[in-house]
């Protein structure tokens, strides 16, 4: 019976690996959008060469930073807050760099929410410098308003514990349709196996409830051993509960997708996208129709009216 498990989990990590080697066979660059970022910069320096070696090109430095309460002004508020660092400058992302065009290095900061109080320091100018705005609420309220109103690029839930609240279709639904995404880390769930069981069960449901869409996977990784290459972490997606094209965007094309959306955030005037149903707009095309029509009748002579009609 020993055998037989055995054998089974290894057919089982032979056919994720071969369903990951056909998810990247036709992919180019892969993301990385939680490299915890160290006081020392060289230390976090390694951590992006790491990630190169191991296959990724686009990342993301990421700065934690807990609001305080403060009914102070707008330019104390911005002192309190870290500031980005230029981890382009940085001599061996810069040899790395002139070699290889597509790497791109990033800036993040996560803020972690106690109270309502505090999501208007979010436009500050402090936060509003670095190149992606992440959030961790710590509450349903605040989660609900994180969804539904709050100029974010992603949401990324403390999955290391029991969450406190039931994330609802509802909610994830109007963060998904304003652009904003989930995340999921996995190097908590290397280094412990009570994190390991929270995580996955956490990400089971932000799966269940998203549908795999939005859903980027990120290491949130502090140490070289943290990290894995992108077969691991597509073998890893899979057991999250995600489908073969959904493990492949979590590391690639959502990784974009934040970033452009992140850009279209902070550009000048802010992009602006209305959206309408499509059968509110076959019935608005119709009633446009129909007017012009009547407007070509109208305008004809009596004898040629029937014709029209």
């Amino acid at each position: 019976m020993h055998l037989f498990g055995n054998n089974f989990l290894r057919a089982r990590c032979c056919h994720l690996h071969e369903v990951a080697e056909n998810i990247f066979s036709k992919m180019a660059a892969f993301g990385d959008f939680s490299v915890v970022s160290k006081d020392d910069p060289r230390e976090t320096e390694k951590l992006l060469v790491k990630l190169i070696s191991l296959g990724f090109q686009t990342f993301a430095v990421n700065q934690f930073f807990t609001l305080k309460k403060t009914n102070k002004s707008n330019k104390d508020i911005n002192r309190q807050y870290p500031k980005p660092k230029e981890w382009a400058q940085m001599p061996q992302l810069q040899a790395l760099m002139k070699n290889n065009s597509k790497i791109q290095v990033l800036s993040r900061l996560t803020v972690v929410l106690e109270e309502n109080s505090q999501m208007h320091q979010l436009a500050s100018d402090a936060v509003q410098a670095f190149d992606i705005l992440s959030v961790r609420p710590a509450n349903e309220k605040q989660f609900f308003q994180c969804c539904s109103t709050l100029e974010i690029d992603i949401i990324s839930l403390d999955m290391t514990i029991r969450t406190p609240f039931l994330v609802k279709h509802t909610q994830v639904n109007q963060a998904i349709e304003r652009g904003v995404h989930f995340e999921i880390v996995y190097s908590p769930a290397i280094k412990d196996a009570i994190q390991r069981r929270h995580i996955f069960k956490n990400a089971l449901q932000l799966v269940q409830v998203a549908r795999g869409r939005n859903i980027i996977v990120s290491s949130e990784g502090e140490a070289e051993m943290d990290f894995r290459g992108p077969y691991d972490i597509a073998n890893l997606s899979l057991l999250f509960g995600l489908k073969e094209n959904r493990a492949k965007d979590a590391i690639s094309k959502n990784v974009r997708a934040v970033v452009f959306h992140a850009n279209a955030r902070r550009g000048p005037g802010r992009a602006v996208v209305s959206g309408r149903s499509i059968q509110s707009l076959k019935q608005s095309v119709m009633c446009e129709d129909k007017r012009k029509a009547d407007s070509i009748v109208s305008s004809q002579p009596a004898c040629k009216k029937m014709k029209i009609i």
